[in-house]
């Protein structure tokens, strides 16, 4: 019988396990609430992280007891779809005020530099997105002060009682691969990201100094998420949309690419591998993005993008895993189960065999996911992603 982690280790080496590993790297609460029975405190969607973790925040120690609630539910879920991997849970540390400015509408005030940012949730879609913050309204010299601040007080790391914390919870899931979190910082879902595309093209020095400032706490994180006992790391970093990367395939490497070989360096220090999650179709970046960083495997390889995954088993799959591709957009939302087991046959049938493929969606179980059809796409895997994989017709 094989364990979870055996199963993925194995995957990731290029060889053929007992089955295809499953994963997600989100889900949120609508579907598993539903799958659970009950409230679940997980995944990142609007209502979490806006009128949940504002009600929190109030509460004499609430973030602490939201992040202890929210990793228990992530474990007993992940435990109940008997995924393979289980990704980093949430954890709610703001030093930071919050407030309501209007219904749905937060402000977050940094308590160390006084910066400051607002985000603006959608309930019925269950979405969030920053609309404004300090660094914004104050252009270059906004981002010149916060590196300053971050040059000043970084690297940060978890603090040891954290560690011990998270270690013990994590304790009775190791049959499972644990998979941490660790990756480049740039502000790309954030209201000022115009900002730093500016300084690229106009203080492009400022920027590298960002980007190494932020990387000593990446870094510091992930030898204390090895402590903790995960077994490998993920970066969820976007560094494109669906009409390709955000930055030329000059820019990328120079900002970037030293910055992610960094942290595959001290993901290898450790023995443990570094996959490299992006939405987007990142054809652009060609071998800056597959080769030059060193990662061990990339997710999403979103269809959506125009990215063609049967393609990349055939020039890389060789010599890093893949993972994902089963579509959360049309397919996974507007679709039927038997159109979801459809696409997870093909997949099975073109990325698997060899080792090197774990199955996902393309992006996350999302609060648009229907419940049926993410339960179908678990099911179908299992049934079909037996090795030696067949025909599957």
């Amino acid at each position: 019988m094989w364990s979870p982690k055996e199963r993925v280790q194995t995957s990731v080496s290029l060889r053929e396990p007992d089955r295809v590993p499953v994963f997600e790297l989100v889900i949120n609460s609508p579907a598993a609430s539903e799958i659970m029975g009950r409230e679940m405190m997980v995944g990142i969607g609007g209502r979490m992280m806006g009128p949940v973790r504002y009600d929190y925040a109030h509460r004499p120690g609430g973030l602490a007891a939201l992040t202890l609630t929210g990793i228990k539910d992530h474990l007993d879920l992940y435990e109940q779809l008997d995924l393979d991997l289980v990704t980093m849970p949430t954890i709610y540390y703001e030093n930071a005020e919050i407030e309501e400015l209007a219904p749905l509408t937060y402000k977050f005030t940094d308590r160390g530099d006084g910066s400051w940012r607002i985000i603006k949730v959608g309930l019925e879609a269950d979405t969030w997105g920053e609309v404004d913050c300090s660094i914004k309204q104050q252009g270059l010299e906004g981002f010149r002060r916060h590196l300053e601040y971050l040059e000043k007080n970084q690297p940060l790391s978890l603090p040891p009682t954290v560690i011990q914390t998270l270690k013990a919870m994590l304790d009775p899931h190791r049959r499972r691969f644990l998979l941490g979190v660790a990756d480049v910082i740039q502000p790309n879902h954030t209201s000022w990201f115009q900002i730093f595309l500016e300084a690229m093209v106009l203080e492009p020095e400022l920027v590298e100094r960002y980007l190494i400032a932020a990387n000593r706490t990446v870094l510091n994180l992930i030898d204390a998420q090895v402590e903790a006992g995960f077994n490998g790391f993920i970066g969820g970093t976007d560094f494109a949309g669906v009409n390709g990367p955000y930055f030329s395939p000059a820019m990328f490497r120079r900002f970037f690419v030293p910055r992610l070989r960094e942290i595959v360096e001290r993901c290898h220090q450790h023995g443990v591998p570094f996959f490299k999650h992006t939405d987007g179709n990142i054809a652009a970046l060609g071998e800056a993005f597959l080769s030059e960083c060193g990662f061990d495997g990339y997710h999403a390889i979103e269809p959506a993008a125009g990215m063609d995954i049967f393609a990349l088993k055939k020039s890389h799959g060789s010599r890093m895993t893949l993972l994902g591709n089963v579509d959360c957009g049309r397919l996974l939302c507007l679709g039927e189960p038997e159109e979801v087991i459809a696409q997870v046959k093909q997949l099975i049938r073109g990325c698997a065999p060899g080792g090197g493929y774990v199955l996902s969606s393309s992006n996350s179980i999302h609060s648009g996911v229907k419940t049926k059809n993410f339960l179908a796409m678990l099911e179908a895997a299992r049934k079909f992603g037996q090795y030696p994989i067949q025909n599957n017709e």
